[in-house]
């Protein structure tokens, strides 16, 4: 792993475990084993660290999603989604931990939001013929996307907080009320 790669991991595990504003740059630096020069080297600031982790984060999670995407029907789709989304969430602890709290304004600003949404067009598309081919709601697509994933996040919370174990059978509940949510 080279330095930068170092900075970023070290930066993503300081601020899940401590907060943005509780990590110093210069606790950065010895926990990732470089000097504190270094770090401005390849970044400006900690806002652009935190922008970086954000970013990798969402090219990652745009990735994911669409892995494996069977070519059946399209509530098949959905389900590869959704699973995807649940697994790549319990299996990246941190990720997890960092979206939910730190990737949140005022830290991660709107424009940064916005230029991420690139990695989220196939989800976009995919919602959108959705409601096209009537196999989902015709609501606003903002509302449909939350109602649909924010169930992945529920089930996540609930597994990491050890509320529920989440096991194969309650992870396939979580996606059918999540499906009879948004279907028609």
């Amino acid at each position: 792993m080279d330095k930068k790669q170092r900075i970023i991991l070290t930066m993503l595990e300081l601020v899940v475990d401590q907060g943005v504003h509780a990590t110093p740059m210069s606790q950065v630096a010895r926990e990732a084993n470089v000097a504190v020069g270094t770090i401005y080297h390849y970044f400006k600031n900690k806002n652009e660290i935190i922008e970086e982790i954000y970013s990798m984060i969402c090219r990652d999670f745009g990735v994911v999603l669409i892995a494996n995407m069977p070519d059946e029907d399209f509530k098949k789709q959905y389900e590869a989604i959704w699973l995807n989304m649940f697994y790549y969430f319990t299996e990246n602890p941190l990720a997890f931990e960092f979206m939910e709290h730190v990737a949140v304004p005022p830290i991660i600003t709107p424009e940064i939001r916005l230029k991420n949404v690139q990695h989220f067009v196939n989800i976009r598309d995919f919602m959108l013929s959705g409601i096209l081919q009537k196999k989902l709601k015709d609501v606003p697509l903002r509302l449909i996307v939350q109602m649909a994933f924010g169930t992945v996040i529920s089930a996540a919370r609930l597994k990491f907080k050890k509320e529920l174990p989440m096991s194969d059978i309650q992870v396939r509940e979580a996606l059918k009320m999540s499906w009879d949510c948004i279907k028609i």
